[in-house]
Order: C-alpha cells, then sequence, then structure tokens
C-alpha cells in the first residue's frame, strides 16, 4: 500500500503506531528518486500490509524535510511508533532494497531487545536481563542477544556476565560492548571490603554505586579515584569508568557529564 503524503502527523506518526510505515522522500528532478520510485511502490505492493509506503515531495513539504534533516534525495525513513528507526539515503537496486527493508522491520525479537536497551539505559537491569534470556536460550549464538543479557547482568551477577562476554568471538561487531561488561565485571569481582579506608574506601563507594545502578554517583566517585590516581587498582578503575560510558552511550547525559573530567583524569 502506497500514497503521497496528505497529512504527516495522521498519515505517518499516527499510522506507525499501527504497523511500520516507510516513508520516501523524493522530488520530481531528482533522477535518482526516479528510479527508487517505481521499485518501492512495487515492494510496498507486494507487502499485502505489512508495511506501508508514503511519499513525500520534498518541494511540496520543506518544512518536513528540514524536520528530518533531508539534505540529499532520494531518502528513506522507517517509521515505527512514532520514531524512525532506519534510514537510507540514496538508490540501491531492487534486491538489495529488499533486503534492507527485511533487515530493518519491526519483529517481537527486535521489539524485546529495543525495550531491553531501554531499561538498560534506565538502570532497570534486571528487568532487562528478565527480557532477555528467553531470547538468549533459544538463540544462544547471537552474539547480539548474548551481549545485551552481559549488560543486563553485570551488576547484581558480574561473574555470569563476564563468562558471556568472554563467549564473544573478537571478530564479533558486538565485541566492544563485551569487552565494557568485562571491564564492569572485572571491577565489581574486586570489590574493596567494608574496612577500607582513604582512597581504597571512595572507590568502594563508586563499585557500590554501579551494582546498584545508581550511575551519576558512580561516574562521579570512579571520576574523582582517577583524578587522585589514574591507574588505581592495577587500572580497573579506568576501565570501568570508560566501560559505564559506553554502557550508558556516549551522548547519555552523565556521560557528558563526566567524559571530561574522565579524560583530564587519564591523559593528565
Amino acid at each position: 500500500m502506497s500514497h503521497d503524503l496528505q497529512d504527516f502527523e495522521r498519515d505517518v506518526i499516527a499510522a506507525s503506531q499501527q504497523g511500520p510505515v516507510l516513508v520516501d522522500f523524493w522530488a520530481a528532478w531528482c533522477g535518482p528518486c526516479k528510479m527508487l520510485g517505481p521499485i518501492v511502490e512495487k515492494l510496498a505492493a507486494e507487502a499485502a500490509g505489512r508495511w506501508t509506503l508514503v511519499k513525500i515531495d520534498t518541494d511540496a513539504h520543506q518544512d518536513i524535510a528540514a524536520r528530518f534533516g533531508i539534505r540529499g534525495i532520494p531518502n528513506l525513513k522507517l517509521f515505527h511508533h512514532g520514531e524512525v528507526i532506519a534510514e537510507l539515503a540514496g538508490a540501491l537496486p531492487e534486491p538489495q532494497l529488499r533486503a534492507w527493508i527485511e533487515q530493518h522491520l519491526p519483529t517481537p525479537k527486535r521489539g524485546t531487545m529495543a525495550r531491553a536497551r531501554e531499561l538498560l539505559q534506565a538502570g532497570k537491569s534486571t528487568d532487562a536481563a528478565a527480557l532477555l534470556r528467553p531470547l538468549h536460550t533459544a538463540e544462544p549464538a547471537d552474539a547480539e542477544i548474548a551481549v545485551l543479557l552481559a549488560r543486563g547482568l553485570v551488576f547484581s551477577a558480574p561473574a555470569e556476565a563476564q563468562r558471556i562476554a568472554e563467549s564473544i568471538p573478537p571478530a564479533s561487531p558486538w565485541i566492544d560492548h563485551a569487552n565494557a561488561v568485562q571491564a564492569l565485571a572485572a571491577a565489581l569481582l574486586h570489590l574493596p571490603g567494608a574496612n577500607a579506608t582513604g582512597l581504597e574506601r571512595d572507590y568502594r563507594q563508586a563499585l557500590l554505586a554501579l551494582q546498584r545502578e545508581d550511575f551519576r554517583a558512580a561516574a562521579e566517585g570512579l571520576v574523582e579515584v582517577l583524578l587522585v590516581k589514574p591507574g588505581f587498582d592495577g587500572d580497573r578503575a579506568r576501565h570501568a569508568c570508560r566501560a559505564l560510558f559506553q554502557h550508558l552511550g556516549f551522548r547519555h547525559p552523565i556521560t557528558e557529564e563526566f567524559q571530561r573530567r574522565y579524560s583530564m583524569a587519564v591523559n593528565s
């Protein structure tokens, strides 16, 4: 199913609550658009309602093109639940375009993984792990699921998280995330005792904050330790702080708040 845009909020945002909507940004003067248009329309007809196509003439709807940062056309954006979940700039031959659409269409599995990522960032790793464990049991060789599960377990069960992370092949695209899990697990598995004093006590408090997923307190505590001794705990403190930023994402507000002081500490 496909049609030209009539009302963006209704045709795209509201409609994507019911099912995926692929938006084709095009213009009459665009040569590649003329090649891509018939292909994507054919695929939309074949989709038989699994997803719908909305075509937006960027000359007629310059405000919408600007809203979504369209700098070149053709441009495809796949919407689901009101959000862009995939985008493609330029034209592709039919087989590659078909594969791209199939790869990015939401499925129950992808929905579960997306929800798990939201829970991880919100400091609800136990809930994330509960969602992910059945997926991991069903597909133990899926490295992406394994890494997400390890991230969900690392604060409450660091030894298990470490074992899962160690199973990720070095060539996997998820190896950086697996390494981050191992760095967090290594620090938590060497938690100083309750009788720790001085800098070791401060480090213990930062790791306890990490365990309870008080990420701001953990980042602040780790950075303060590193400002005093950049190589503290055999460099595990530095690796754990960097891994926390990766766990949260490098555009997360906590990461952005503490990244500069962390860099000052470890590069001084």
